[in-house]
């Protein structure tokens, strides 16, 4: 049965249709959601089976789905910094995304296995999080690396320098 997918609005004001596909006839469509602006969307589903029968029978029905958000933007990381504290490395950053919450951060010292780290304030809930994280020892001169996902599996990663000897 023929389909067409329309999409609703990642602009606020935006209150016409786009056409995804046309005279469908597959049971699974994909779409790249990477060829649209971040934002909140709906699909509407118009099935028709005209190429089946006379325009005087031909029925069509139409569906409209959920509000879905679509984020391909992964986080960032702001003032990421590494400091000797005793006989530890701590490094202190901020995440951000600007579009979903920040799901998880870990980090791992020269290549190593990766660690989870917690956000000081207990659980990664929201767009905005700040994490302290205390090695101990002192890292090596290929420091720490450190990567961010988000709750649409956007990943991104940094490098923090090892902090200097004093």
């Amino acid at each position: 049965m023929p389909a067409m997918l329309r999409t609703l609005g990642a602009l606020p004001n935006e209150t016409t249709w786009k056409v995804l596909r046309k005279d469908v006839t597959e049971n699974i469509i994909v779409w790249d959601t990477t060829t649209v602006p971040n934002g909140t969307y709906f699909v509407r589903v118009i099935a028709s089976d005209a190429p089946s029968n006379s325009s005087a029978t031909a029925l069509t029905g139409e569906l409209d789905s959920a509000a879905f958000d679509i984020d391909n933007t992964p986080p960032t990381f702001a003032s990421a910094a590494a400091r000797v504290d005793g006989n530890r490395t701590v490094v202190t950053l901020d995440v951000k995304d600007d579009q979903s919450a920040i799901q998880r951060v870990e980090y791992s010292v020269d290549g190593e296995i990766w660690n989870a780290v917690f956000p000081v304030d207990g659980i990664a809930d929201s767009r905005s999080e700040h994490y302290e994280i205390a090695i101990e020892g002192r890292v090596a001169a290929r420091g720490i690396t450190i990567r961010a996902i988000d709750s649409m599996n956007n990943v991104s990663t940094t490098q923090v320098d090892s902090p200097a000897a004093r």
